[in-house]
């Protein structure tokens, strides 16, 4: 349980904390001290600490080290935001070239800082450098595409799937049989179709008990996959080995998942063969105001 404190002589009566957190902050009068409610019911955001104009709030949660002020001249504005939005783009094209651990060590601080469902923070993080363990990982995600393959191509489950879904639904296993064996082709042809050859893979992983565990792993990723722009390294989403990974008990032992633990995002970082110099515009979003 967090213990929290209220320095009497600091606090400046404004009621800020109070108005953020009504659950562990109450003030029975406008201009009085707050106190407190049921700290056992505090999730550890730290918007209290973070709120406060006098620093009059003291949270074990968060010892001296841990609260740093805020440089608004290091924000980005919004137009330089939206550049970097803009310009982000999937890279699939990799040099040899290793991508340092401290680099690695930042993308993972950023992931850190997304949000997640009630601050749970429940996203755990594995590092793959290693060729061989890469490899490894390529083969056993083919390997449980191949099984699908298999599946797909089965008289009896084609004959139960027209029944079930009709001919549309057939024709779209269909053409999703004929994606896995182009991958499988590509693999045997000795490209990597799952990992691009990237030379570094992160990997997002949490309690599947938890809730929005999934969410948060994704949320992770995105600010992951932004600040990779920004150190000038390329990226893509791994869905073949995260769509795989969780049929392929192979692959959690290889990785060493904890019991009960989920892959649910991945990230191939590299530095990238080319540098595109021009961003292309969106579809226009489908909205409906109310």
């Amino acid at each position: 349980m967090a213990t929290i404190q209220i320095d009497a002589e600091r606090c400046q009566k404004c009621g800020k904390c109070v108005q953020i957190c009504p659950t562990i902050f109450a003030q029975h009068t406008k201009g009085a001290i707050p106190h407190l409610l049921d700290t056992t019911r505090c999730i550890e955001c730290g918007h209290c600490v973070a709120i406060c104009p006098s620093e009059a709030i003291s949270h074990s949660s968060f010892p001296s080290g841990t609260i740093a002020p805020i440089q608004p001249e290091q924000l980005p504005d919004t137009a330089q935001f939206m550049e970097l939005l803009r310009s982000r783009r999937s890279v699939r094209e990799f040099s040899k070239r290793q991508v340092d651990r401290a680099l690695i060590e930042q993308i993972i601080e950023a992931a850190c800082f997304a949000p997640s469902s009630h601050n749970v923070q429940s996203t755990e993080y594995i590092v793959v450098q290693d060729p061989a363990m890469r490899q490894q990982i390529v083969e056993l995600t083919i390997a449980q595409y191949r099984q699908w393959r298999k599946l797909l191509g089965n008289p009896i489950a084609r004959t139960l799937t027209r029944l079930v879904r009709g001919s549309t639904g057939q024709a779209t296993l269909d053409e999703l049989r004929e994606a896995f064996t182009n991958l499988i082709n590509q693999y045997g042809q000795g490209s990597d179709p799952i990992l691009r050859e990237a030379p570094t893979l992160l990997i997002f992983h949490g309690d599947r008990h938890i809730g929005f565990a999934g969410v948060n792993a994704n949320l992770a990723l995105q600010n992951a996959s932004l600040v990779c722009e920004t150190l000038k390294l390329g990226a893509f989403y791994t869905g073949y080995v995260v769509a795989g990974s969780n049929f392929n008990p192979r692959l959690a032992r290889l990785l060493k998942l904890p019991p009960n633990h989920k892959i649910y995002a991945g990230l191939a970082i590299g530095h990238p063969r080319f540098h595109y110099k021009n961003w292309i515009e969106r579809k226009p979003a489908q909205i409906q105001w109310f």
